[in-house]
Order: structure tokens, then C-alpha cells, then sequence
């Protein structure tokens, strides 16, 4: 085992062979003694299984107070265990931290129920828009809070509702606080477009979103009521202030210049163009855009270190720790200027709670960046928002920190270990070169160790392996701290005299080396690689793997490389894709092919395709899936036949005949009739109602039967998949 505790796993065998056996045993209380300590790290690792377990679950904890009372059980497992031993308490404690996550996840959603649509309305929508943004289509969409939808029970009346308004643009489209009617298609939050997909009920749902839709005319201001009460009054100022502020930035910086602005400063992706974000997320730099760890650490940073600066200039009787303590203070005041400033997101909430815990740890004379900091912060946001748990952003962020604080850790030792064998670089220039060598090799360890802890989780989630993003990370980065973050703080500490002009300048020039290195490597050969979906288990042995190897000191901490490979085993032979996916409601159908799927509409329901073709590992366009073989396309139908006999027939025209569909119900055949009535025959019948009933499907060719599967699966009954009322 090397001098800074890390050696490899055979040093690791051979030590337990050699040196800790007591009577011919291995003593594990001599190899539990260096990393005992780290152990309550794993206390928030078991709180996030136990919510984990919660959303797992096909239904809902029955009665619901089984949930709540999982928390005081085990808590008094806990005390009763307190007498009999520190194993018995160790067993009890992480009982305590399971039960934890799992009432705080059944808590939040029963905390977050809201009535719901039960089914499409046409109806005149009245609200206050209380966030504006923008649709996939690029118009302008709101989000409405006091809602009113005309002969609609108000028992039954969503919370919030969000519409697109196809007859706005942005510069017309309403500000936040202002009240609207307009005349809407309104539907339920959609589910997942094939089973085990990204569910988007679970999300609106704990966002009290209970209908989206579209309006073809205009928007009407109408008179409303005002804030209720000072937080509503000032959640509504800075809704407005952010449009106004990302206006401004648009304005003032040409192109794509200000829509990158407005992104990274208060959250405003409406103005990206496409083919920069598609660029921005091939170079794997697309996380610049999000404002998170990154973008909340250069500002806090700045701040800490300006303040420093100023009071080291005229503030010499201050001390050294109490300088550090007011830098501090102003840094978290500066983090949360920006949360929210930037509309408080998921992940701005998650990046400003590390960050308040780094600070409040120099308040209180500990190190700022530490393994049990990070616990800490995850605890804290997991208490406000279990859901995060479930999210790539959550556990992309955690994964990074993690290995970076540990990789540190390491590097601290190793850097101990070399002074005390040799003398420091002596002369300012060998001094330079040091601070320059180690910068350097700072941003490329950075980089390439967060590059690695992040890979796994955003190929999992996204489907998209970037080869290049090493690189582009190296060159687009380093201009993200040292450029851009540095121009914001400054033009925004200029604006209100009116001299923001040349830091804007500055800032724009960054962000434009960005974009230009984005598109550079997008255009490289083989800059964007897709993989197929991996099954849950991969994620499970990534994620243990991954915080066995980050958590622990010892030489132990090597077994986590196991799980990561057994990951990538069971990753790299996945299970076969389904042979059939009908999107929800039967509006496109997907068939494998010889060329891979094959779609029957070249643009309908074009983000279900996009998500078939990424989950298949499949990086062809909707167009080009439309044209391959393997379907047999006519005026509003479709078939195709499968390896073992089945056929698939889709009729897309609206009321079809009857005697129609009975002469396309054969056996062995599944028929799929979008508009289709209540049909009995010999074939397997999905008509209009059962499609409503069941959301997607997805068949697979299981011997000479066909298997199905539906995204709404009668067995699973959660709170986010049925229609609530306030009566509920």
C-alpha cells in the first residue's frame, strides 16, 4: 500500500493476508479503523434509497400513514439500540436514515397533490402568467397561476395550467403579473411515450401543473386581482425584472451572444437557437447553459475572493479569519441574489445550498469543500425536494462533486508526502511555473475527473456518449471562469451608472469563443455517439459502485471498480429493444427493420420519435426513420409483419368503417385503430378507448406470441396517475 493510505486491490489482499490477521482471522477491526469515521457518509446514501423505494413502488403505500410512520419506527429501533452495542446502533441509524427518505417522499406527495384534467377540454382559460418561456416550436408559452377554465367545476380546476400561444411572438407575448383569457386545447400532463420512459405526469404533478395545451388566437389582458400578500408581490417583481434583464441582455449583446447571456444569467433558454444547443450538447458543453454548481461557484467565488481583496486593501485590523468570515457572509448574499434572480430552478436551489453549506462551514472555522459538507447539503435538499432524487441533474451533480472532493483529498496527501521528501521550488520564476504547472494540471485533472463521474449517469439518462468533450470542456471552461463569469459580476456591478458597455463587451467575447468551439468539435467525425437504454440495474451498480469507490479512505474503496464494471458489462449486452412502439393515443408507430426502426410518419408526435430513435441507440432523424423499410405505408395506415408471423395494422383515418376493421382482424394480427370503436374478433384490438386507457404501448416477439406492454399499467396506481379533485 503506498505512503498516502491508496494502494491497489492486490496491495489490499495482500495486506489483509499478512497484517491484519489476529488467531488466523482477519481483523477487521484494524481495517475498520481508518475509515470508521466515514461511515456516517453513508447516512444520506440510505436516505436517498429510501425515496428511491418510495417512487419504485407500483402503488401507493396503502394505507398512506404506513409511509409516516416509517421514520418514528425506526427512530425508536434506534433508541432501543443504543444499549446493545455499536453495531446494533450503526444497523439502527441507517434504518433511521431509510426511514427518513421514504416518509419524506411520501410527505411531499401528498403535500403536492392538485386537481388535474381528467381528459382534453376546449375551453376559455383565464390566469395570471406568472412565468413566460418558450415551446419546442419556438412561441411563446406562460405559465398561468389563479386559474379559471369556464365551465369547468372549480373543484376540478388545475392549480396551474401552461399554454403555448401560436398566435404570439416574444416581444408581444404577455409579462408575469399580467392577467389573460384565451380560448385553449387543454389536456392531462402527458406520460412516458413508451413504458419505462421519462414520466412527465410525476413532474408536473409535483409541480401543481395539472393541464398544458395551445392557443390558435390571441391573448386578452383582463383586470385581476393584485399579489396576495408581500412574498407573491415580490415572487412577481422578479419574475418581470428576469424578462426585463434577459430583454436587455438580448439587445445589448448581437445574436448569439445575448441568447447565451440571458441563459446563463437568468435562466432564459427561449432565445438559444437550435443549432447551438444541438452544438453545445454534442461538445458536451451544454451544461454551461444550466445554471448550477458551475455557474454558482465562479459567482460566489468571485464575490469571496473580491471581498477579501477589498478588505485586506482597507480593512488591515481586520484579521485574516474574520475577513474570510465577511467574505463569506457576502458571498452567500450574492448566491442567493442569483438564485433568485434566475427563477430558484431545481438545480440553481440544489447549486445554492452546496454553496451556503461550503460558506457556512468558513463561518464556523472548517474546511469549505468537504465529503461531509456535500452530505450535508444533499440531506438538506433531499428534506425540501425528495423528487430530486429521481433526476439526472441531482445525481450528475452529486457524482461530480464527490469525485472531485475525493480525488482532492488524495491529491492534498500526495502533495504532503512530496513536500516532506523534497525542498519547494525556490525563485519567482520557478514559483510562476508552479502556479502555472499546477493550474494547468488542476483544470485537466477537473475536468477529466468530472468528466468520468458525470459520462455514466448522462449516457444512461440521454442516450449520447460526447468522445470530444474532454477537449471542448478544456478549451471552453477555463473562458467560463476567467472571461465570462468575471464580465457578468462586473456589468452587473456597473449597470445602474450606466458603464456596463465594455464589460458586456468582455463577456461577449467569451461567450462567443464558447459557441465557436462548440460548433468546431460538433463538426469533428464521430463527435456524437448514441447508445440504447440500459436497464435500471445499471444505474444501481453505477451509482454504488461510484460512492463505494468515493466514500471510503482505505484500500477497500477499490471494490467499487467492481460494480462500475459489472455496469458496464450488463450495459454493453443490454436487453433487445421492443419490436413494436405505438406512441400515445396510436398517433405514430414504430417497427424495427433491418435499418433499424422504421416510423410511419416522417412528422407527427416528432418527440416520441426523437425518444424511440435515442433510447434505440439510434442517431437518425424522424425523416430519414419515415423512409426506411420495414413498414408498409399508405393513406392513413400502416403495416408491417414480424419475424414470427404477427401483423401489425395501424389505421390512422378518422371514424373507420366497421366492416373495415373487421376485415383487417385477423389472428395474429394486432390492429390499431386510432378513431377506432369497440371491435370483438379474432385479432388483438386496441380501438380509441383502450389506447386512452393504456398510453403507449410497446410489443415484443416472444416465441410465437406477442407481448405487450403499456406505459399505464392498471397495476400501478400512483398519486401522479389518476386525475385528482380538491375534494380529493
Amino acid at each position: 500500500m503506498g505512503r498516502d493510505g491508496v494502494g491497489s486491490a492486490g496491495a489490499f489482499m495482500g495486506q489483509v493476508k499478512a497484517g491484519h490477521k489476529v488467531g488466523g482471522r482477519i481483523d477487521w477491526a484494524a481495517l475498520w479503523a481508518a475509515d470508521g469515521r466515514r461511515a456516517v457518509l453513508w447516512l444520506p446514501v440510505l436516505m436517498g434509497a429510501g425515496v428511491w423505494l418510495y417512487f419504485a413502488l407500483d402503488r401507493e403505500p396503502d394505507p398512506a400513514w404506513c409511509g409516516l410512520v416509517a421514520l418514528p419506527l425506526a427512530a425508536l429501533v434506534s433508541g432501543l439500540a443504543r444499549r446493545t452495542g455499536l453495531a446494533a446502533l450503526g444497523l439502527a441509524l441507517a434504518l433511521t436514515a431509510f426511514g427518513a427518505g421514504f416518509s419524506l417522499a411520501v410527505l411531499s406527495a401528498h403535500r403536492a397533490a392538485a386537481p388535474a384534467l381528467s381528459g382534453p377540454v376546449q375551453e376559455t382559460v383565464e390566469g395570471r402568467v406568472r412565468a413566460l418561456s418558450r415551446s419546442a416550436s419556438g412561441a411563446p408559452r406562460v405559465l398561468l397561476d389563479r386559474v379559471i377554465v369556464y365551465g369547468l367545476d372549480p373543484g376540478a380546476t388545475p392549480e396551474r395550467i401552461r399554454v403555448t400561444l401560436l398566435a404570439a411572438d416574444r416581444a408581444g407575448a404577455p409579462r408575469p403579473g399580467t392577467r389573460i383569457r384565451v380560448y385553449a386545447r387543454l389536456s392531462p400532463p402527458g406520460g412516458p411515450v413508451e413504458p419505462g420512459a421519462y414520466d412527465f405526469r410525476l413532474r408536473a404533478y409535483f409541480e401543481r401543473l395539472g393541464a398544458v395545451g395551445y392557443a390558435r388566437g390571441p391573448a386578452l389582458r383582463v383586470p385581476g386581482a393584485g399579489p396576495a400578500g408581500a412574498l407573491d408581490r415580490l415572487a412577481m417583481w422578479l419574475a418581470r425584472q428576469r424578462v426585463r434583464l434577459s430583454d436587455a441582455l438580448v439587445a445589448a449583446l448581437p445574436g448569439r451572444q445575448g441568447a447565451f447571456a440571458a441563459a446563463i444569467v437568468v435562466g432564459d433558454r427561449s432565445h438559444i437557437a437550435e443549432t447551438d444547443s444541438e452544438a453545445l450538447r454534442i461538445a458536451n458543453l451544454a451544461h454551461l447553459l444550466a445554471i448550477s454548481g458551475l455557474h454558482m461557484g465562479l459567482l460566489t467565488g468571485l464575490m469571496f475572493g473580491a471581498v477579501r481583496l477589498v478588505l485586506a486593501a482597507v480593512a488591515l485590523r481586520l484579521s485574516g479569519s474574520g475577513a474570510r468570515k465577511v467574505a463569506a457572509v457576502a458571498a452567500v448574499m450574492a448566491g442567493f441574489g442569483y438564485l433568485a434572480i434566475s427563477g430558484a430552478t431545481v438545480a440553481t436551489q440544489r447549486a445554492f445550498v452546496m454553496v451556503a453549506v461550503a460558506f457556512t462551514a468558513v463561518l464556523l472555522d472548517r474546511p469549505a469543500i468537504t465529503l461531509r459538507g456535500l452530505a450535508l447539503a444533499a440531506v438538506v435538499i433531499m428534506a425540501v425536494r425528495p423528487l430530486s432524487v429521481m433526476g439526472a441533474g441531482f445525481q450528475m451533480s452529486f457524482a461530480a462533486t464527490a469525485a472531485l472532493v475525493a480525488g482532492y483529498e488524495e491529491v492534498r496527501r500526495r502533495r504532503l508526502a512530496w513536500r516532506q521528501e523534497g525542498p519547494a521550488a525556490r525563485g519567482p520564476s520557478r514559483r510562476v511555473l508552479r502556479v502555472v504547472g499546477f493550474y494547468l494540471a488542476a483544470l485537466v485533472f477537473t475536468s477529466v475527473v468530472a468528466g468520468a463521474a458525470t459520462a455514466p449517469f448522462a449516457a444512461f439518462h440521454f442516450n449520447r456518449v460526447a468522445p470530444y468533450g474532454l477537449p471542448a470542456n478544456l478549451a471552453a471552461v477555463p473562458v467560463m471562469g476567467l472571461v465570462i463569469a468575471p464580465g457578468a459580476v462586473i456589468a452587473g456591478i456597473l449597470a445602474p451608472l450606466g458603464l456596463e458597455g465594455p464589460a458586456l463587451r468582455l463577456m461577449g467575447a467569451g461567450i462567443e469563443w464558447v459557441l465557436e468551439v462548440s460548433h468546431a468539435i460538433a463538426g469533428l467525425p464521430g463527435a456524437s455517439r448514441w447508445v440504447p437504454a440500459a436497464p435500471d440495474a445499471v444505474l444501481a451498480l453505477i451509482t454504488v459502485g461510484g460512492l463505494w469507490l468515493f466514500l471510503w479512505r482505505g484500500p477497500w474503496r477499490l471494490l467499487g471498480l467492481g460494480g462500475i464494471a459489472a455496469a458496464l458489462v450488463l450495459w454493453a449486452h443490454p436487453a433487445s429493444r421492443p419490436d413494436v412502439l405505438i406512441a400515445p393515443g396510436g398517433r405514430l408507430i414504430g417497427v424495427q427493420g433491418e435499418e433499424g426502426r422504421a416510423l410511419d410518419h416522417e412528422r407527427a408526435q416528432s418527440y416520441a420519435a426523437e425518444t424511440w430513435l435515442r433510447r434505440d441507440g439510434d442517431g437518425a432523424s424522424q425523416e430519414q426513420a419515415a423512409a426506411r423499410p420495414g413498414l408498409e405505408r399508405g393513406r392513413g395506415r400502416a403495416s408491417a409483419r414480424l419475424a414470427n408471423g404477427w401483423r401489425i395494422e395501424a389505421i390512422h383515418g378518422r371514424r373507420p368503417a366497421r366492416g373495415r376493421l373487421s376485415h383487417l382482424c385477423h389472428p395474429r394480427t394486432l390492429l390499431v385503430a386510432r378513431y377506432g370503436p369497440d371491435l370483438e374478433g379474432p385479432c388483438l384490438y386496441l380501438g380509441e378507448a383502450e389506447l386512452q386507457r393504456l398510453g403507449s404501448l410497446a410489443a415484443t416477439v416472444d416465441g410465437a406470441e406477442l407481448r405487450l406492454a403499456a406505459a399505464r399499467n392498471p397495476e400501478r396506481r400512483r398519486l401522479w396517475t389518476q386525475p385528482r379533485r380538491e375534494s380529493d
